[in-house]
């Protein structure tokens, strides 16, 4: 055997094995009924409360007929061979490491295609590997067998505690014994022949440690600065990639599990065995997803929100081309060959598992399983919630996902406005002082999936900052104005005289035909003066200052991209953080709030709603004065609706409030036009004609000729 005695395996029923002479003979069903009566295989190898839908190895060799067992297997991005030549960095050496190899004379009892191993601390061992044995420990022809096998050894943990282990391969928890010792063995797809039936070998593969409930293929770990020709070293052990769940450690959690006080352990180092075989299998190599289309925690856990990845692989020396794949199963797809290597992008794929497989040279190669997930996990806040106002000045806030592999990030606007990449929930942040805050999360999962954002705003202490009123007064005399762009692309305000009309319009700016898109944005930047947000033809988002004399102080970028909505509008605090939020509708019909932070700037967003594409004109606006922003809008048929806000991103039920208003071309929500302390609506008819609708609080109960000519204008707010 290999001088690396802490790496000996144990056969699946927990004995470890003696030399051929010493092995007291058992029959197969005699060694392995413990095994199986137990723990053997029941979700052993998946996430706890997950039943396994087992993963498999992407290949597997020909069985060798000298030794009995295939000659390597394959995770769709390497092939391991059978490792049991002596000086090769192999787990297991013949009797006689000097000699050849030879079955049964110089031939271990055991030996493995892949083995990684990690120990520090109170961890002694964590072993995952793939392993062929012989059932009874001696070396008898027809005794060969294979199986999957995780192991867990710990000691000095509390007695009888519970303890949850977190690994490359999933997660599992065990409770310490009495001694306060954990010693689990795992075996999965154990293949123990008869004398009529042989091992199956791609049974031993297919149950390879698991795959987390999404049909892929778990990839072997690899050390990095591995050697060439190998994924490691049995000796030296160093970091790791290719963990299949992102994980590339063992975390154990639980009452000292760390040493005396210390409830976290955390190893990142691990010894590895894996000879990469170099036999030529006549044909392409298992084909793999591109590093760019294996989005996510991992690069090769097969797992993408790529919907259309890019396959690649390499082509053996005297493999003919050309290369086709196999998607699905179906008809082939030629594939583009540069040298030795083949790719092709496949076309946008469904959401769930795929396969594909490489044929050239008249031969096919292993085949690739990988699974597009496009989907973001839904992340909501949930109770108990803060009071607010609370004196509690530490607020701890809770939340959770349907995904139970999203990992959360959080924030705690003003003042920690960085993510936090490790928020666990419940989150209790440190003291705050008296003020309004706005707790932001989201969840990322194994895809790289990002949800919106969810959020819940929290008032501390006694003095209760003032709820956001949308100010439409851009030259500070206290009334509500209206800023109007003319066909020239010249920007005008006109002033309102607080009784709802108007005194004479002075020009703003010039140039203004190169927006796509002009909102009244409120006071956006907290500086008590009216500010303009533009969107430019290429998608450029800006924040216009107003100096509150009627004009602009400058200009400040503050977004990308915002071409890819179909409306932009502001006037309101969704959230409840006393900030106003700009409000978007994108192609399909999602409505979301993008959170503003009180100084011009954007932090996130969070969706308020979806199927707005029926709404022809979006409003936000306080309409029932309870300061909580609503939505008037209206639909393809021209009624008016209020859709009345709950403070906290959503929305009670609907009212509405008029019909007939197809005939308007445009809509603007002022805000408070008449100084009555309600909001109203402005409407221009087809006609130029400009109308003033009172709002009362509940609905509009008057109409009022505002002016005439207005058809001239491309745009009024």
């Amino acid at each position: 055997m290999s001088s690396h005695s802490a790496m000996r395996p144990l056969m699946p029923d927990g004995a470890k094995r003696s030399r051929p002479a010493q092995v007291r003979p058992l029959t197969t069903a005699g060694r392995f009924a413990p095994a199986v009566a137990g723990a053997l295989l029941a979700a052993a190898l998946s996430p706890i409360g997950a039943v396994p839908a087992h993963a498999e190895t992407a290949g597997m060799g020909p069985v060798d007929p000298a030794n009995g067992f295939p000659t390597w297997f394959s995770d769709g991005t390497v092939r391991l061979q059978f490792c049991y030549q002596g000086g090769q960095g192999c787990l297991s050496e013949p009797p006689d490491p000097s000699a050849p190899a030879s079955y049964p004379d110089n031939f271990p009892e055991e030996a493995f295609w892949f083995g990684a191993e990690a120990s520090a601390g109170n961890l002694r061992l964590y072993e995952a590997a793939l392993e062929g044995a012989h059932v009874n420990g001696a070396v008898v022809d027809g005794e060969q067998m294979g199986f999957g096998r995780l192991r867990f050894r710990l000691n000095g943990l509390t007695p009888n505690a519970s303890y949850s282990i977190t690994h490359p391969y999933g997660l599992h928890t065990f409770t310490a014994d009495a001694t306060g010792v954990i010693n689990q063995t795992l075996d999965q797809g154990i293949c123990a022949p008869s004398a009529t039936t042989p091992c199956d070998w791609a049974g031993v593969g297919a149950a390879f440690l698991g795959d987390f409930g999404r049909g892929t293929t778990a990839t072997f770990l690899r050390q990095e600065g591995a050697a060439p020709g190998t994924l490691g070293d049995i000796n030296t052990a160093r970091t790791v990639t290719g963990a299949p769940s992102g994980n590339n450690f063992v975390r154990v959690v639980g009452p000292n599990a760390g040493g005396a006080g210390v409830n976290t352990l955390t190893v990142n180092t691990f010894t590895v065995q894996g000879l990469i075989a170099t036999d030529s299998v006549g044909g392409p190599n298992t084909p793999d997803l591109a590093a760019a289309s294996d989005s996510g925690r991992s690069n090769t856990d097969n797992i993408t929100r790529v919907a259309t990845p890019t396959i690649t692989g390499t082509l053996p020396a005297g493999t003919a081309g050309p290369v086709q794949l196999i998607v699905d199963g179906g008809a082939p797809r030629a594939a583009t060959v540069t040298g030795s290597s083949y790719s092709l992008t496949l076309p946008a794929l469904a959401n769930g598992p795929h396969s594909v497989q490489a044929v050239a040279g008249g031969q096919n190669s292993g085949t690739l399983r990988f699974t597009v997930d496009t989907i973001a996990p839904p992340v909501s806040i949930v109770a108990p919630f803060p009071s607010t106002p609370s004196l509690d000045s530490t607020p701890t806030l809770s939340f959770t996902s349907s995904d139970p592999q999203a990992r959360f990030e959080c924030q705690l606007q003003p003042t920690n406005t960085v993510w936090d990449p490790t928020c666990a929930s419940p989150k209790t942040w440190d003291g705050q002082v008296s003020g309004t805050y706005n707790f932001l999360v989201r969840g990322t999962d194994v895809a790289g999936n990002v949800s919106p954002l969810a959020s819940r705003s929290v008032q501390i202490g006694t003095t209760v900052t003032a709820p956001y009123r949308k100010v439409q007064d851009f030259n500070g005399d206290g009334r509500a104005d209206i800023v109007s762009r003319d066909s020239t692309g010249t920007l005008w305000l006109y002033r309102g005289n607080g009784t709802g009309g108007f005194l004479a319009r002075t020009k703003v700016g010039t140039g203004w035909n190169s927006m796509t898109s002009i909102i009244s944005a409120g006071d956006f930047n907290n500086d008590r003066k009216a500010d303009i947000i533009a969107r430019s033809s290429t998608g450029l988002l800006y924040l216009y200052k107003g100096n509150g004399l009627g004009g602009f102080s400058g200009r400040t970028q503050i977004g990308i991209g915002w071409n890819s909505f179909t409306s932009l509008s502001a006037g309101g605090d969704f959230n409840g953080d006393r900030k106003p939020d700009l409000v978007a509708r994108d192609a399909a019909g999602g409505l979301f709030a993008y959170l503003g932070v009180g100084n011009g700037g954007l932090s996130g967003r969070i969706q308020i709603g979806s199927s707005w594409n029926t709404q022809n004109t979006i409003l936000p606006t306080d309409f029932n004065g309870d300061a909580k922003t609503d939505i008037v809008s209206r639909d393809a048929a021209g009624s008016l609706w209020l859709y009345r806000g709950d403070g906290a991103g959503g929305f009670l039920a609907r009212v509405q409030i008029g019909a007939g208003w197809g005939g308007f071309s445009s809509l603007v929500a002022p805000g408070d036009f008449t100084g009555d302390g309600r909001a109203d609506i402005i409407a221009r008819d087809t006609r130029g004609s400009l109308f003033l609708y009172r709002g009362n609080g509940s609905t509009l109960v008057s109409k009022a000729a505002a002016g005439t000519g207005w058809n001239a204008m491309s745009s009024i707010q």
